[in-house]
């Protein structure tokens, strides 16, 4: 069996990189029709740096970078690349080795991350592929030499069966598993490839697209197959079955020995089936491994875990005991597709079977004396990691096809982005924006008796000015759903002056209404604002008062494009506080940079005008981040409040975004809100001289 698996993740900026990747594809492909070994070669590929390409072959894994340059070519070990005499640019970086010694140690990295074997990437070689005939001269050194190469298309193939890694041996399943595990799927496949395989397979079901392919390498490759024979065809019906979306806190099991009270499970004998199918699959996955392997049903289950009883809707729960490290962890999550949650470090558990109505929604936990659950917030304050629920990470970026590539200045203003730019805000901005408010909040509540002042209230009203794609709305709807266990229904408006964003909001929302158990009735407001004008009119429009109110991020985007020149923060503030109800919050959120249009830090433009937004208007108050020393503080030193929030995803590990947030309600509402001494030192103020 041989061929060539060509994919092309997303297209090329310029008309020089599309058609060196189609003429390379073409040579590929006419090179592998008729030899044994298999080969997979990625076009415009994302692995925490922009990569031209990625091949994938038996003895190598190389990255490849293209540039449209022929002549004479000097590749110099210090300074400047040259052909012709010309500089070759070498991206964002100053030099071309610059930016393949980054790239190089980049891509190395994030492979050890997505589970490869070690020994398969010991070495992970560069390769430079100049579209235009070239003459080379090459001063690296002899070290660069190992890793670094160069060539043209005319001698492509020659070079790339040149290249070769001692450690790396991946027979045709291996190859397979990695281009599963960089997240390929049909859609990307371009028209080179020569695989067959029986049909492209729904998004969903991505896994199908290899399954000709495994086929055969079922019959070349037994060994490789020994550990799990069944486990490759059985795969498809446990990705077919309904997925949870448990996020647990690691505070909840500080009121039980984990440990200890594992070894007290046990699987009923109607379950051995489905633990000796899960016990093969963890053989499949982690190979030789010491991990025990659970099946129970939810009472069983809720017998040793009462606090997490909260999070099981599901027939059946599958737990692991075990040492099982987090590259681990993702292999099995990328194996499965199903959501998977960790109760400490030796202990995570998936769910399966049919969904059914959860303890909580029947009221079982209130009614049964020998469950107790545990408290919604951890009593210290203290915030777990928040990261995008596993269903939203696939959907963006498998589903959506988001892409990861920060490029502040072009997102600056998004009004105006295309489809491509949209993709690459879903895979960048909103996971940032999702984390952030759900951050916030989270933080706000555990830090105050704010959820206790509201009530178990059942429905909620929610007013959003900026939306855009949404980050910031589902990172508060996945707060509400967490923190607010009576609440069953949201109204929200989310207004927005881009039309394309609010597209994908709407199929976004469309997803997230599948894996929530709220009724969200929503409508969209596509506003453009030019002006004051516009603004004022969005108030006059406005006859609801609502709950929540948000506008994250929307106000420096105003700023940058002086659509509102006189105090931006406070006019917004004075528009959108009108809306409140009486027990109603305000968060206006915001980037920590500085203003290209008014060369001022937003932080301290933000601070200022809200503070004298509340000066002037006594019937409102700052409730949280409390000020310096004491809520009737005004900061009058320009001080503030930045916070760092941290995002992981499919596509980013400890993605960092910098924030400053008010959080603001009516004043009778604020003055009965208390907050804890903890939520008052969380903060250093800083001075902007």
């Amino acid at each position: 069996m041989g061929g060539l698996l060509a994919f092309r993740v997303g297209n090329y900026d310029n008309t020089a990189e599309r058609e060196q990747f189609r003429f390379l594809c073409g040579k590929l492909k006419a090179h592998y029709e008729n030899l044994e070994d298999f080969c997979v070669f990625v076009g415009n590929y994302n692995i925490g740096c922009e990569l031209d390409a990625l091949f994938i072959k038996k003895d190598a894994i190389i990255s490849i970078e293209f540039k449209n340059y022929g002549g004479k070519v000097v590749a110099n070990e210090n300074g400047e690349w040259t052909c012709d005499g010309k500089t070759i640019k070498g991206g964002s970086r100053k030099t071309v080795l610059q930016q393949a010694r980054i790239n190089h140690s980049i891509v190395k990295k994030e492979l050890n991350v997505l589970g490869v074997e070690k020994n398969q990437i010991k070495d992970v070689p560069h390769l430079i592929i100049f579209h235009q005939p070239i003459e080379l001269e090459n001063n690296l050194s002899a070290t660069n030499k190992s890793w670094l190469h160069i060539t043209d298309d005319a001698h492509f193939i020659e070079k790339l069966d040149d290249i070769t890694c001692p450690k790396t041996d991946l027979n045709p399943l291996a190859i397979v598993n990695l281009a599963e595990l960089l997240n390929l799927n049909s859609y990307y496949l371009t028209e080179f490839s020569n695989v067959s395989y029986e049909s492209q397979a729904p998004k969903e079901n991505k896994k199908e697209i290899f399954e000709d392919i495994k086929k055969d390498v079922q019959k070349l490759s037994k060994d490789a197959l020994s550990e799990a024979p069944d486990t490759l065809h059985q795969v498809e019906s446990l990705s077919e079955l309904p997925q949870t979306g448990d996020v647990i806190d690691p505070k909840e099991i500080e009121s039980q020995s984990v440990a200890d009270e594992v070894n007290a499970l046990h699987s009923s004998a109607d379950l051995i089936p489905l633990k000796e199918y899960a016990h093969q699959i963890i053989n499949a996955v982690f190979g030789v491994n010491d991990i025990e392997v659970f099946a129970l049903n939810p009472i069983d289950f809720g017998r040793v875990y009462p606090s997490f009883m909260k999070h099981i809707d599901h027939e059946f729960v599958v737990l692991l005991k075990g040492r099982i490290a987090p590259d681990q962890e993702k292999r099995l999550y990328r194996f499965l597709q199903k959501d998977m949650a960790r109760m400490s470090d030796d202990i995570l558990y998936w769910q399966t079977g049919e969904r059914i109505v959860s303890q909580t929604e029947e009221g079982t936990l209130e009614d049964n004396p020998n469950i107790e659950e545990s408290a919604s917030i951890p009593s210290d304050g203290t915030l777990a990691d928040v990261d995008l629920p596993n269903w939203l990470d696939r959907y963006l970026f498998f589903d959506l096809g988001a892409k990861y590539s920060p490029n502040h200045s072009r997102f600056e203003y998004n009004l105006n982005l295309n489809t491509g730019e949209i993709k690459v805000y879903l895979g960048t901005y909103f996971p940032r924006s999702f984390v952030e408010v759900k951050s916030i909040f989270e933080e706000f509540s555990q830090n105050s008796n704010y959820l206790s002042l509201v009530g178990e209230r059942t429905s909620v009203s929610i007013l959003d000015l900026g939306c855009g794609t949404g980050g910031d709305l589902f990172g508060l709807l996945s707060f509400l759903e967490k923190y607010e266990p009576s609440l069953k229904s949201v109204k929200l408006l989310a207004i927005d002056g881009s039309q394309m964003a609010l597209r994908f909001f709407e199929k976004i929302m469309a997803e997230f209404k599948k894996h929530s158990r709220l009724k969200i009735d929503y409508r969209i407001g596509p506003v453009f604002i030019e002006s004051e004008n516009d603004l004022n009119l969005v108030s006059d429009v406005l006859s609801a008062k609502y709950d929540l109110i948000l506008s994250c991020k929307a106000i420096c985007e105003m700023l940058a494009k002086r659509r509102i020149k006189n105090k931006a923060y406070k006019q917004t503030a004075s528009m959108l506080s009108s809306k409140l109800t009486d027990k109603g919050i305000m968060l206006i959120e915001d980037v920590t940079i500085k203003s290209p249009a008014t060369e001022k830090f937003i932080p301290y433009m933000l601070n200022a005008e809200l503070n004298e937004f509340v000066a002037e208007n006594d019937e409102f108050a700052t409730i949280y981040p409390t000020a310096c020393k004491d809520k009737e503080s005004k900061c009058i030193n320009g001080c503030f409040f930045k916070k760092e929030i941290r995002v992981t995803h499919s596509a980013k590990n400890n993605d960092i975004s910098k924030i400053i947030y008010r959080i603001i309600g009516k004043k009778p509402f604020a003055e009965n809100i208390v907050v804890s001494s903890k939520g008052k030192t969380e903060y250093n103020s800083c001075i902007i001289k």
